[in-house]
């Protein structure tokens, strides 16, 4: 793969796969795991699922701002262990990542431990075999698993985001090493999926992308629906997402609900927005949170974000509508997930089969 303006690089490599990833390896190209050899056969076959020419420019992605070329796509692709129909997936995946709003450059370069997490909507979950199901963030689908990866690979060897290098986060996490790949249950969901909120059809294809940095579950052994409720308010309010600030987070907040959680909580609040709204009345945390020297600016940059203290309870966002609320999981227990998102806001993109192959 190059990361200039020219196709991709072409190389003989003797040996077998254990010579193309070590030559891969040796040059920082792989993400620590064994790849499948990009060979010009398996690359052309996934132009090809995309619809596209091969050197049809998806967007330029930082900090190298090279070109990814939906050849480049391609080769990360392959590398990852992806099936070729997913590629239209991709190339929505990387448009959106290059969205201005997403801010890839802070996301490729920053300390804070921030990565992609992708979600998906629309009947092409079915069709592609994504996990929306049980341990649908954890092993199993390789649908989720390659597509996610794939996303990396891409960040690292198109926009040059080499991890201790150009990707400065000291630590990381897990959720970063392949790019969170997930799907919404909509069917079990007792809510319009996300993407009708982000104003797409019911029946459109649509990626979401996300930026991430962490994750934590909330397990509830409650069985009446007020009580799950609180629960579930207070659980997105008591880890992470405000730490370091002077102020509620000012980019997204993710909730996750499993389905048998999703329909004790629609119970009491009907509509998404409804919810939205009880979140951020609710799901706050005491100014104490914040260390003493921080007390003072913090209520100024609430006061200039217009937003009321109660209490002196912050909300975890600036405003409902940073709130990002997904059903996903099977039914097997009651639980929900929050995750935190740092540098950028939720960014949507249309899939579309250009090839009919999915």
């Amino acid at each position: 793969m190059n990361q200039s303006d020219h196709p991709v690089n072409r190389v003989t490599i003797q040996g077998g796969a254990g010579a193309v990833e070590a030559y891969l390896r040796e040059r920082g190209m792989t993400d620590g795991l064994p790849v499948v050899p990009p060979t010009p056969g398996r690359v052309a076959d996934a132009v090809a699922a995309s619809g596209l020419p091969g050197h049809h420019v998806v967007g330029r992605i930082p900090p190298l701002n090279a070109p990814a070329t939906v050849e480049k796509i391609a080769t990360n692709a392959v590398m990852a262990g992806c099936a070729p129909e997913v590629m239209p997936v991709l190339i929505a995946a990387i448009d959106a990542f290059c969205d201005p709003q997403m801010n890839a450059h802070g996301i490729q370069t920053t300390t804070n431990p921030v990565g992609p997490m992708l979600v998906v909507n629309g009947p092409v979950r079915n069709r592609l075999g994504f996990n929306y199901g049980a341990g649908c963030f954890g092993p199993g689908s390789r649908t989720n698993a390659t597509v996610g990866r794939a996303m990396r690979l891409a960040l690292v060897n198109i926009g040059g985001a080499v991890p201790g290098e150009v990707d400065k986060a000291p630590l990381g996490w897990p959720g970063k090493a392949t790019s969170l790949c997930v799907a919404e249950n909509e069917e079990a969901s007792p809510w319009p999926p996300y993407h009708t909120e982000a104003g797409f059809r019911a029946g459109d294809d649509v990626v979401t992308v996300l930026a991430v940095n962490g994750m934590w579950p909330i397990t509830d052994m409650h069985h009446e629906p007020d009580q799950v409720l609180h629960h579930v308010t207070h659980g997105l309010a008591t880890s992470g997402p405000c730490g370091g600030h002077d102020a509620p987070n000012p980019f997204n907040t993710v909730l996750v609900m499993s389905p048998v959680i999703a329909e004790m909580v629609a119970g009491l609040m009907p509509t998404k927005q409804e919810l939205r709204e009880h979140l951020f009345a609710e799901a706050r945390v005491p100014l104490d949170f914040y260390p003493p020297y921080r007390h003072q600016a913090t209520r100024e940059v609430l006061e200039e974000m217009g937003v009321t203290i109660h209490n002196d309870r912050i909300p975890i966002v600036p405003a409902p509508d940073y709130f990002v609320i997904l059903v996903a999981g099977g039914s097997g227990g009651l639980q929900s997930a929050g995750l935190s998102c740092m540098l950028g806001m939720a960014t949507s993109r249309p899939i579309h089969d250009r090839s009919n192959r999915i």
